[in-house]
């Protein structure tokens, strides 16, 4: 079952813990998970759950990060093993001062119906005709989470489409939760959000869905699995293991989405599992919410994270030659679907 560490003391890093629930009474590989706990952790909640990593022989540690950036450095140091973040602008960069870590598996997202994500715009602009469409955002005050991700490069991309970049935009920095505030003050024009947050603001009536994700750049990447270097060559067959049972915990999840929302086979113990494990409580609202889509086989969006490394490095946010076939690595997916065959639906 979940055991979450608080890594302040150990590493000096800003953490935030829940209540831990009972450990397995034994395992034979100790595995230290950094996870920020959303929504899209929850591969490894099932895993846990479901009691896939004890049968590989892993007791899994979950250690709760507030934010992906974080997690790089006990990733190079191997104080940590696995990592649920993105790949962005900082990842490249850091490969370049050889601090070497792995995309290893695909983690969330936006794709078809399944876009957890949305560019929206305040209510009162739509409601008066004001911001009908991309166009509209000239001049706007828009935010994004943190420079050189994929939310600024799927933005980017959306609005040459317009004839418009994102220098035609005020933007500035903002975290999920102080946009959520900003748009009821009236001081935000337009953003991406994500679940829960997305419903949340629709439904407190300050923002209104403009667009999709996925209708801006479809089956786009917006996290990955990642690996630390030392994890991969000192221990890689615990990694291996790690990874066989990550899949069986994606090829629940999808099983349990249907028609936009979690209501698959299976779905009550997916909703149950993700309320225990993540910061979202609330089972209706996890009903309620549009899910991320993953891929069941847990394979890398190589494609959308191409786009992205372009961006980054037009707009000179990645420093030095890396590229996107330097910090993926497909053979740990590769050797599980050895053992688990490819995934076929419940339905």
């Amino acid at each position: 079952m979940l055991k979450i560490l608080n890594f302040v003391a150990s590493i000096g890093l800003c953490a935030t813990a829940s209540a831990a629930l009972p450990g397995p009474a034994f395992a034979a590989d100790l595995v230290n998970i950094a996870y920020i706990g959303g929504t899209a952790d929850v591969g490894f909640y099932i895993a846990d759950a479901k009691g896939y990593l004890q049968q590989e022989g892993v007791e899994a540690k979950f250690v709760v990060f507030d934010s992906s950036a974080r997690m790089v450095a006990p990733l190079a140091t191997g104080d940590i093993d696995v990592g649920s973040g993105a790949i962005n602008a900082a990842t490249y960069n850091a490969f370049q001062r050889g601090i070497t870590l792995r995309a290893v598996a695909d983690k969330a997202r936006n794709k078809g119906d399944y876009s957890y994500q949305a560019l929206v715009v305040r209510k009162d602009l739509w409601d008066s005709g004001a911001v009908r469409s991309l166009k509209d955002l000239k001049g706007r005050k828009f935010v994004t989470t943190a420079n050189g991700g994929n939310e600024s490069a799927v933005i980017e991309e959306a609005l040459r489409t317009v004839g418009l970049t994102s220098v035609d935009l005020d933007m500035s920095l903002l975290s999920m939760p102080q946009q959520v505030a900003a748009y009821a003050s009236g001081a935000l024009d337009a953003s991406i959000l994500p679940e829960p947050f997305l419903s949340a603001a629709i439904k407190q009536g300050t923002v209104v869905s403009l667009t999709p994700m996925s209708k801006l750049r479809d089956d786009d990447v917006s996290g990955v699995i990642v690996y630390g270097e030392a994890f991969i060559k000192n221990r890689p067959e615990v990694a291996r293991k790690v990874m066989r049972a990550y899949i069986r915990g994606l090829r629940d999840y999808v099983d349990a989405l249907k028609d936009s929302r979690l209501a698959g086979p299976g779905a009550d113990e997916v909703v149950d599992i993700i309320a225990r494990y993540s910061t979202v409580k609330d089972k209706d609202v996890l009903r309620s919410i549009i899910p991320h889509y993953v891929d069941p086989d847990g394979k890398v969006g190589v494609d959308s994270l191409r786009k992205d490394w372009a961006y980054f490095k037009e707009t000179k946010l990645i420093q030095g030659d890396v590229t996107i076939d330097q910090v993926i690595d497909e053979s740990f997916v590769a050797a599980a679907l050895k053992d688990l065959g490819p995934y076929k639906p419940k339905r």
